[in-house]
């Protein structure tokens, strides 16, 4: 379960104040899928991430009572002069889990061979997002957040990236 409560979002920029959530207050029940819709700019990558906790409301708070994931595909937090499998490796310890399990299991998912062990700034889009769908995928959450990711990669990436987000 996920709850908001009177989760408020405002961004100052050059005296303009620009809210893009205003005092939300919903539950998200365990087990159900829910789709967020409204125009760019309208704010909903913005509650991803603080649902995620990668970004702070102005006021308010979200409580769960299980554990969330970064909006899935989100490669934004690599850093551009560790490898792929530092990176994943990295991540690996931030989250708990098994460094090297997580480790195998990307270079399977993401299949980017030998550069999987050059730098992440050497990177494609396309490698990158299989890099970050990899590690999205390889670390089991009780919900999982996405932000269109489904539209990243080539057709069998996306068929790939889709049968395993379906089984998780």
């Amino acid at each position: 379960m996920i709850r908001l409560e009177n989760l408020t979002k405002v961004y100052r920029l050059k005296g303009r104040k620009t809210v893009v959530a205003d005092n939300l207050n919903a539950v998200f029940p365990t087990g159900a899928s829910v789709g967020l819709l409204g125009r760019n700019g309208a704010g909903k990558s913005t509650l991803l991430k603080m649902i995620a906790g990668t970004v702070s409301p102005t006021s308010g708070r979200v409580v769960s009572d299980g554990t969330i994931s970064w909006p899935v595909g989100f490669a934004g937090s690599f850093h551009g002069e560790l490898t792929g499998a530092q990176n994943v490796r990295f991540v690996a310890r931030i989250y708990g889990v098994d460094t090297d399990e997580l480790v195998d299991y990307v270079a399977d998912f993401a299949e980017l061979g030998v550069h999987y062990h050059q730098p992440f700034s050497s990177y494609s889009s396309g490698m990158r997002s299989r890099l970050a769908m990899g590690t999205s995928m390889g670390i089991h959450f009780d919900t999982y957040l996405v932000d269109e990711v489904t539209s990243v990669g080539d057709a069998d990436f996306r068929a790939k990236s889709q049968r395993v987000f379906s089984d998780r």
